[in-house]
């Protein structure tokens, strides 16, 4: 043993001089063979354990989300609420019903809704039942152009996925399709295109057909008595039946309550909305009513989504998001950018979403995201929906998902397939279709674009 320990000690004192180092017996070599086996072993385990790198999945993933809060506009100044027929006549100073995310919406946006879409896009995974771990990367960010609220939410989902474990994941290409502001050309990501199409007259024909127009009324009345009550006023108010004019409009009593809608709603995620909007010594029942009024508010929203945009016009929309997630590589992950009114003519045109449904699912909150997963044999879809605190209504940022839709991959191709019968059943007339069917996918470019936090920008560092 004496001899071992002294060949040993020659060794190791060798590798501090090599020319020096006599050559190694049998007995050193086997022992440092052995030894190097163990190191290759055990040593990388240890490592790995410390940061686990899941394995690549191989499932194409593609996600359709809104755009964040959006508040004060440069180009719409702030407005008045003028219902005073119902004893609502108030002006909204802190919001308009304008276009531009709030610094809070970009917060909820990177915080909580970037995480949120890490659990969704795992249970989507999951629910095909084939790959078993979402591996957390996403290859693209897409954001809709046109307006600055969806150009701003997509950058802050991005950052926020991106800081999470950003040593293991490569960066996120952001793109979008060339544009100037208020000019959609993305039909990826927006209605416009396909709806610059349709004739006026034609599309009068869709708005007075739509089987869904009779339950405008009831949805838009519920919502306005439960802002009545709210308030004190606790008589029962009836709105005009929705008669379209000749120009499509219908009576403003409805322009009027979905914008307060929509401002309930926006304005939410700064706290309970009802006693931000109507100032009251007594706060009891505007914050007892506020998730109510909220729920009521955003489902008469979808309800008008589903009236303005009907089947057939809703499924020559979706042709486009269709033929997108479709053709996307296989293992791909992107996250689309888009508007509620765009999502909801797709999520509808897939019958994910009917008026049948719970009205709760006609809404479309902020940042509200479907997430589509294709495996080799089946597809699941999961919504991510912003929690509203009850009863008050405030919306903090929580997140929560849930399957929606799961089936076979020759389910999903037979929904795709009758998609595309009805879209083609949408008469424009001469020059109508030949708008429509000169529609192509724009080409999403890659953009350089970069956020930094205050303690790393050049301009606060440290001489």
């Amino acid at each position: 043993m004496a001899n071992d320990a002294s060949h040993g000690r020659t060794a190791r004192s060798g590798f501090a001089n090599y020319d020096s180092t006599p050559s190694l017996k049998n007995k050193d070599l086997k022992r440092f063979c052995l030894f190097g086996l163990l190191m290759l072993v055990f040593f990388p385990v240890r490592l790995s354990s410390s940061k686990p790198v899941p394995a690549r999945d191989n499932t194409t993933l593609v996600v359709f989300s809104r755009h964040t809060f959006r508040g004060i506009s440069k180009s719409v100044g702030p407005q008045r609420i003028s219902l005073p027929q119902y004893g609502i006549d108030i002006p909204i100073p802190t919001l308009s019903y304008g276009e531009d995310a709030t610094p809070q919406g970009l917060i909820i946006a990177e915080h909580f809704a970037a995480p949120g879409l890490q659990e969704a896009a795992a249970l989507a995974v999951r629910a095909i039942a084939e790959n078993k771990v979402f591996d957390g990367h996403w290859d693209e960010v897409r954001a809709e152009l046109a307006a600055e609220r969806t150009f701003w939410t997509a950058l802050y989902l991005k950052r926020g996925i991106e800081e999470k474990d950003a040593e293991h994941k490569p960066a996120i290409k952001f793109t979008g399709c060339k544009t100037v502001s208020g000019k959609a050309v993305d039909a990826v990501s927006s209605d416009h295109l396909v709806k610059n199409c349709v004739p006026d007259d034609v599309y009068l024909q869709l708005l007075k057909a739509s089987p869904d127009l009779p339950k405008l009324k009831a949805t838009f009345q519920d919502f306005l008595n439960t802002v009545r009550a709210a308030i004190g006023l606790t008589s029962p108010a009836v709105i005009p039946d929705p008669v379209y004019s000749p120009d499509g409009s219908l009576p403003k009593d409805y322009d009027e309550l979905a914008a307060l809608a929509s401002i309930i709603e926006m304005i939410a995620d700064l706290g309970p909305p009802l006693p931000q909007i109507f100032p009251s010594s007594d706060r009891r029942p505007l914050t007892q009513l506020g998730k109510v009024a909220l729920q009521r508010g955003v489902e008469s929203l979808g309800i008008r989504f589903f009236v303005s945009e009907p089947s057939p016009l809703s499924d020559a929309v979706s042709v486009f998001p269709v033929n997108y997630m479709m053709s996307r590589p296989k293992g791909s992950h992107t996250i689309v950018v888009s508007h509620d009114n765009m999502m909801s003519a797709l999520i509808s045109s897939l019958g994910i979403i009917s008026s049948k449904s719970d009205p709760d699912d006609w809404a479309f909150l902020p940042i509200e995201s479907y997430v589509f997963a294709f495996g080799n044999s089946n597809v699941s879809v999961v919504r991510m929906r912003v929690h509203i605190n009850d009863p008050d209504g405030a919306i903090a940022g929580n997140y929560v998902s849930q399957v929606v839709w799961k089936g076979r991959l020759d389910q999903w191709n037979e929904k795709v397939r009758a998609l595309n019968q009805r879209a083609k059943t949408l008469d424009l007339g001469k020059d109508g279709n030949a708008c429509f069917e000169a529609i192509k996918e724009c080409k999403a470019e890659e953009i350089d674009v970069a956020l930094y936090s205050r303690s790393h920008h050049p301009m606060f560092e440290k001489p």
